[in-house]
C-alpha cells in the first residue's frame, strides 16, 4: 500500500484539472467481456564487461516458450489464466530449457491505471561461447546455465492527461475510441530486480583479477522514478493503433555480490516506456495486437548489465450483450 501512495505522490500533482478537452471514448465496462490470447514473452540480456582491458558483450538468451491466455472482465472485475504451451520456440540443442513464471494483476484509480507484475526466467544460453572457451565448437556454440535466473518485480502506473483517455481503450477490451487522440501522460515506476547464479553469473573464462565485478554471483537493483511521454490513438472504420512512447530517469540503488565481498552504490539510470497496440474492434468482438518493450540496466564502473522485457500478444474477444 505504501508503494501505491508513493507513485500517485509522484503523479498527482501533475492533475492540475486543467484539461479543456476529452477523449471521445464508448465503455463496455458493464458488458461481460471474454477473451483469449497466444503469444510470447522474452527477457534476453546483455553483460558488458572489462576483461584484461579488452570490452567484451556477453549476450544471454533465453528459450522461448508459446503461451495461450483465457479470461474474463465485467465492472471491476478482471481474471485472466495463462498456461505456457509444450515444447521450446528454439532448438534445445542450442538455448536449452528456460522456465518461465509470470505473476500480474491491474486495476484503475481514478485517472490512474496500475499494473503489477512479477517475472521470473531460468535458464540461459551464453552466445557463441565457442569464441573464448575452447570446450565448445561450431557444433555446440553457445555455453547454458540452465540454474542462471533473473527475477523482476515492478510497480507501474499511467496518469493520461487528456480526460476520458485511458488505458482500457489503448488496449480496446472493456473500452474503445471513437475518434483520433493524443495526450501526454506520466508513468511512475518502481522496480526491483536483477539476475543471479551459482557459483558466479560469468564463467570463468571471463573472470578479470582486476574487476571483481566478473566473479560475480548476484547483480541486482531498486530504483523508483517518473517517465513522461506520449499516447497516440488513431481509428477508421473499426481499425485501431495506438502508441506509447516515453523517456525519463529513475534513483537508482545498485549492488553486486561475490563470493568475497558486497559493495552497493546510488546513481541514476535511463527508463523507456515504449507500447504498441492495434487491430479490428468493432462493438460485439475484437482482435487485436499488444506489444509492450521494458529495459532495464545497471551501470558499474567497468560493467554494465541490461535486460529487455518483450511481451507480444493476439487478443481476441467478444463482448456479450451488445445492443446491434
Amino acid at each position: 500500500m505504501l508503494i501505491v501512495i508513493c507513485l500517485i505522490a509522484l503523479i498527482y500533482p501533475f492533475n492540475l484539472n486543467s484539461q479543456k478537452d476529452s477523449a471521445s471514448v464508448t465503455n463496455y465496462r458493464n458488458n461481460f467481456v471474454l477473451f483469449n490470447d497466444f503469444g510470447f514473452n522474452t527477457a534476453p540480456f546483455n553483460i558488458e564487461s572489462t576483461v584484461k582491458n579488452q570490452t567484451i558483450t556477453s549476450k544471454f538468451r533465453n528459450n522461448i516458450h508459446d503461451f495461450y491466455g483465457i479470461g474474463c472482465n465485467f465492472k471491476w472485475f478482471s481474471f485472466r489464466l495463462n498456461i505456457q504451451l509444450p515444447g521450446s520456440v528454439k532448438p534445445s540443442k542450442y538455448y536449452g530449457h528456460s522456465k518461465y513464471f509470470h505473476l500480474g494483476f491491474d486495476f484503475t484509480y481514478k485517472q490512474m491505471f496500475f499494473d503489477v507484475d512479477l517475472y521470473r526466467y531460468k535458464g540461459f544460453a551464453l552466445m557463441d561461447a565457442y569464441k573464448l572457451n575452447s570446450n565448445l565448437d561450431l557444433k555446440h556454440p553457445n555455453d547454458i546455465f540452465s540454474e542462471l535466473t533473473t527475477n523482476s518485480f515492478s510497480i507501474n502506473s499511467w496518469y493520461f492527461h487528456k480526460k476520458n483517455f485511458s488505458m482500457a481503450a489503448l488496449r480496446g477490451k472493456t473500452a474503445v475510441f471513437n475518434k483520433k487522440a493524443i495526450t501526454w501522460y506520466l508513468k511512475g515506476t518502481i522496480n526491483s530486480f536483477g539476475v543471479i547464479n551459482s557459483p558466479s553469473i560469468l564463467p570463468s573464462y571471463l573472470f578479470d583479477p582486476l574487476n571483481s565485478k566478473t566473479s560475480a554471483n548476484s547483480i541486482h537493483a531498486f530504483d523508483i522514478g517518473v517517465v513522461p511521454g506520449i499516447a497516440f490513438e488513431n481509428c477508421k472504420n473499426n481499425w485501431h493503433y495506438n502508441v506509447l512512447a516515453g523517456l525519463g530517469v529513475v534513483i537508482q540503488e545498485k549492488g553486486y555480490h561475490t563470493e568475497l565481498n558486497a559493495r552497493y552504490f546510488i546513481g541514476l539510470a535511463p527508463r523507456f516506456d515504449i507500447r504498441f497496440m492495434g487491430g479490428y474492434n468493432t462493438p460485439s468482438w475484437f482482435f487485436m495486437l499488444h506489444t509492450d518493450f521494458d529495459n532495464k540496466s545497471i551501470d558499474f564502473v567497468s560493467m554494465k548489465y541490461t535486460q529487455t522485457y518483450l511481451n507480444i500478444r493476439l487478443v481476441g474477444g467478444y463482448r456479450f450483450g451488445v445492443k446491434k
